[in-house]
């Protein structure tokens, strides 16, 4: 072969490359979804589940120019509870994860037990709220956290403020251990063993004042953060089923029949509020608000959150579109988790199979 034919051969060879390469590309790019929390913007995208789920509300807290700074962020106290009339928005993207994490995820673990360590609480209700979140971490296998071990969080694009008060932290530590407690013991041990650990941050809100908790699972040391300006048992539960989720669809849970318990022609991402249990105050709705029309992965947590409420809302009555959603989620559950059984009637249940 001549030189002027190796030649021409190389760079045949170069384009054919190049031309794969670009083809690579677009393709990747059709499997991603970006998402800009501020703006709600989404690109369609066929992950199974997202790695960052943004919970917020329709009534952000209100402005107080009257209120005290909480931290060196500037950030100001304000104290305000809202209903279930609240939504999710998501990201992929693995990149805007909490400044906390280390490139592991390990959340720095070490370093915040070294600190809790080395510099004991000193007042007696930090001594009790330390003594109670120790209880809670050896109870349930998760990681809690609050106070200075929360400074600099950050989570797609959110910065955070955190929750100094004592008072309230013991308030929040107590409500959080009442919670934790319906669900089945050893629940959130198996998802540990399972590879999905579990950290919880109590903050006092976002620089978004209308998020109210986001769970991260750009790792399996998922983490989640709670504004706990709002209020806290809703989006406790609502962050857990991300949660939980997560880690069952690892183990084989699928919702491919969901869709045919929407409206004909619906499409997620759209909002029609004559479908929502809550502003339509119909019991034969097929949401139970609007939020949980964003996607179905907030639908099912939506639906979850309403699962988790100390009073039976009419459009969990058997029969009714969201019940059979309901039931849906608990047989997914019931199929994966080990320590969930059929033939108990778990407390997510007792409005199913009443």
């Amino acid at each position: 072969m001549t030189s002027n034919n190796k030649i021409k051969l190389s760079k045949l060879l170069l384009s054919f490359s190049l031309i794969l390469i670009l083809i690579g590309i677009s393709l990747n790019l059709e499997n991603k979804a970006v998402m800009n929390p501020v703006t709600n913007t989404h690109v369609l995208s066929n992950s199974d589940t997202n790695d960052i789920n943004i919970t917020t509300t329709d009534t952000p807290i209100a402005d107080n120019s009257s209120t005290t700074k909480d931290n060196n962020s500037g950030g100001t106290s304000k104290e305000n509870s809202q209903g279930n009339n609240k939504g999710n928005n998501k990201s992929n993207s693995n990149s805007n994860t909490s400044s906390n994490n280390d490139s592991s995820g390990s959340n720095n673990n070490n370093s915040s037990t070294e600190n809790k360590k080395t510099n004991p609480p000193s007042s007696s209700i930090e001594v009790k709220n330390n003594n109670l979140r120790n209880s809670i971490e050896n109870k349930y296998g998760i990681t809690v956290k609050y106070g200075v071990e929360t400074n600099g969080y950050t989570v797609s694009g959110l910065s955070s403020v955190r929750l100094s008060d004592s008072n309230k932290i013991n308030q929040v530590l107590n409500e959080l251990n009442s919670n934790l407690s319906v669900y089945p013991a050893g629940l959130f041990n198996e998802t540990k063993q399972g590879g999905y650990t579990l950290t919880i941050y109590l903050l006092k809100r976002y620089s978004q004042d209308n998020v109210t908790g986001i769970t991260d699972s750009t790792t399996k040391n998922v983490l989640i953060s709670l504004a706990t300006d709002y209020s806290f048992e809703e989006s406790l539960h609502h962050e857990i089923y991300h949660y939980i989720e997560k880690y069952m669809y690892t183990r084989g849970a699928n919702y491919t029949t969901w869709n045919t318990l929407n409206p004909p022609d619906f499409k997620y991402g759209t909002t029609n509020s004559a479908f929502s249990y809550t502003t339509a105050n119909n019991i034969n709705a097929y949401f139970v608000n609007d939020y949980a029309q964003t996607d179905e992965y907030e639908d099912r947590a939506s639906t979850f959150e309403y699962l988790m409420s100390n009073s039976e809302a009419g459009c969990l009555k058997t029969g009714t579109t969201i019940w059979k959603k309901a039931k849906y989620i608990c047989e997914q559950i019931d199929a994966v988790f080990k320590t969930v059984t059929p033939s108990v009637t778990e407390y997510w249940e007792r409005y199913v199979y009443n």
